[in-house]
């Protein structure tokens, strides 16, 4: 990776279907070169810096190696605003389609980095679209079915096999701090043996920290060794995936009962969603992603649809099962 151009940095504002989304921090070279394709590396910070100024971020994560080295690639760092929980995938997936569509990118070179919280939506981000990306990092994090926003006091999920292979071909570098109080290195040795016991067709890292707890960040992002890998990855069949879901369109309805029940809509232009409401009664919208033609995927979770003989079934991950019926 080419050293030697300094980087200029600027606040940005994405906006995902008309409304204000994440604000983020460009960092790019200060003299682009139009004939020349960059690398792009999507960087998601933790819980803890949630809210507050985006600046905070400038020497935060990858950023601060990024800027003292001056690597020849583009970096998009999301801010996650006060008020809000964790990363919406379908808001990271338009601000990637926005950069592609701003900056000449390498879209063989796109890759994906987090912590804490940011790691868990490295992951949930991959899993929804495994062929865009050149390869992951993932610190102090682990397996995203086992903190669900609403499966927090609840027994952790089993991780769904079907949906990891997904990952099969991605460059994977997993690390945690084994002393982490905040999120058990359990989490991340159990991910990586989940991985590791695939017939992977890409190279899977593990670093393991003795004596760090949770902010295994500061020492990871300062290795030039993991820049040098994560550079050297590239994605041989690099696409957004726009797959179609109109095959899918019968599996909208209501599931459940006329007082208890959770929708799934379908559009052409949005897909398909899960809608439901969380125990405040707040109401909630996920973007489903298919991984088989009965097993989809969002955010918090896998939901799969059972064809009995008469009517539909919706399982939701270690939740519940529920019939599709006419809301009269």
């Amino acid at each position: 990776m080419n050293t030697a151009h300094s980087h200029s940095i600027s606040v940005q504002q994405h906006t995902h279907q008309n409304k204000p989304s994440y604000q983020y921090l460009l960092s790019q070279p200060s003299s682009l070169d139009s004939a020349k394709h960059y690398p792009l590396v999507l960087f998601l910070h933790g819980r803890g810096e949630i809210g507050g100024e985006i600046e905070k971020l400038l020497n935060f994560g990858p950023n601060s190696y990024l800027q003292q080295h001056h690597l020849d690639a583009i970096c998009i760092s999301p801010h996650v605003p006060e008020g809000r929980d964790g990363w919406a995938i379908a808001e990271l997936i338009s601000l990637l389609d926005q950069i592609e569509q701003q900056f000449s990118i390498d879209k063989q070179r796109i890759y994906l980095t987090g912590l804490s919280m940011g790691g868990f939506g490295v992951t949930n981000l991959a899993l929804a679209q495994p062929q865009r990306f050149a390869a992951l990092s993932i610190l102090a994090a682990g397996d995203p079915n086992r903190l669900a926003p609403w499966s927090l006091n609840l027994p952790a999920r089993p991780v769904c096999e079907e949906l990891y292979q997904r990952l099969n071909q991605l460059p994977i570098w997993l690390a945690h701090g084994l002393k982490d109080e905040v999120i058990p290195a359990d989490f991340s040795v159990e991910l990586a043996h989940k991985l590791g016991q695939m017939e992977r067709q890409a190279q899977l890292q593990s670093t393991w920290y003795p004596q760090h707890e949770h902010n295994i960040w500061d020492d990871f992002y300062a290795t030039s060794s993991f820049w040098t890998w994560l550079f050297e990855q590239t994605n041989p069949r690099p696409k957004s995936e726009r797959q179609s879901l109109q095959d899918l369109s019968h599996l909208a309805g209501d599931y459940g009962n006329q007082h208890d029940y959770v929708s799934i809509s379908y559009c052409e232009k949005q897909g398909l969603k899960l809608l439901c409401k969380d125990l405040q009664d707040n109401e909630l919208s996920f973007t489903l992603y298919p991984v088989t033609k009965d097993l989809l995927f969002c955010e918090i979770g896998c939901l799969r649809f059972i064809e009995q003989a008469k009517h539909t079934q919706l399982a939701l991950t270690r939740l519940t099962l529920l019939d599709k019926f006419e809301l009269g």
